[in-house]
C-alpha cells in the first residue's frame, strides 16, 4: 500500500472559514472548517493552500514551521504521583466540598461531615486512577512516534524528521510505516497479489 496523505499536525483554516471563534475539539487552535474526516480530499487541499502532486515549496515550509510549531507531543517529565494527587486535591470541586465537610464537623453534624468525606475521597481515587492511566497512555503514545517521514516537497520526496511535518505537508506512507501526523489519506494503491498472499 502506498497512500499518499495530507498532514494536519496543528491544524490550520483560511481566514473567515472557521465555524466558531473558539477551540473546537480534536483540531487546533486553527482548525479547518470541518474535520478532515468530513470534508472531501479537495477540500482538504484546498484548505491546506497545498498541492497534492508538488508538495509545499521549502519557503511556505519554514513560515509555517514557525507560524504552527512543530509537529511533537511534547516534552514530559514523567508520570508524577505527587503532581496527581495534588492536582486531584487542589480543583475547585474538592475544594468546595472541603468547605462543606469542615462546616459540617464544626457544627457537629457527623453523618453529613462523614457522607461528604466519603465522597471527597472517592472523586480523589477516582481522578488519581484516571489521571495517571492518561498519563502513561500519552508516554506510550510518544514513544510510538515514527522519528523520520517521506514527505513530497517541491516536487521531490525528502525524508525529514517528523517534528518538521507542517499542515499540508504531502506524506507518503507504505505497508509497515507508521503513520507520524494526523493525516487525510489523498491516494491509495495497493497491491492486490500481495493482498491475496497476505489473505492465506
Amino acid at each position: 500500500m502506498h497512500p499518499e496523505t495530507l498532514s494536519n499536525p496543528k491544524g490550520m483554516a483560511k481566514k473567515g472559514k472557521m465555524p466558531h471563534a473558539g477551540h473546537i475539539s480534536g483540531q487546533s487552535n486553527h482548525p479547518l472548517s470541518l474535520p478532515a474526516h468530513s470534508l472531501t480530499a479537495v477540500q482538504v487541499v484546498d484548505e491546506l493552500s497545498t498541492d497534492t502532486w508538488s508538495g509545499l515549496d521549502n519557503a511556505e515550509v519554514k513560515r509555517r514551521l514557525e507560524n504552527y510549531g512543530t509537529n511533537e507531543l511534547g516534552e514530559a517529565e514523567g508520570v508524577s504521583v505527587v503532581r496527581i494527587l495534588v492536582a486531584q486535591v487542589a480543583n475547585a470541586m474538592t475544594m468546595v466540598l472541603i468547605l462543606a465537610m469542615a462546616v459540617s464537623y464544626g457544627i457537629g453534624s457527623w453523618i453529613e461531615g462523614g457522607v461528604v468525606t466519603f465522597v471527597i475521597l472517592l472523586n480523589v481515587v477516582v481522578g488519581f486512577f484516571q489521571e495517571w492511566s492518561a498519563e502513561k497512555t500519552m508516554d506510550s503514545l510518544r514513544s510510538l512516534s515514527s522519528p523520520t517521514a517521506r514527505v513530497v516537497r517541491g516536487g521531490q520526496q525528502v525524508v525529514v524528521p517528523s517534528a518538521e511535518i507542517v499542515p499540508g505537508d504531502v506524506i507518503e506512507v507504505k505497508t509497515g510505516d507508521t503513520i507520524p501526523a494526523d493525516v487525510r489519506l489523498v491516494y491509495s494503491f495497493f497491491d492486490r497479489l500481495n493482498l491475496f498472499r497476505q489473505a492465506y
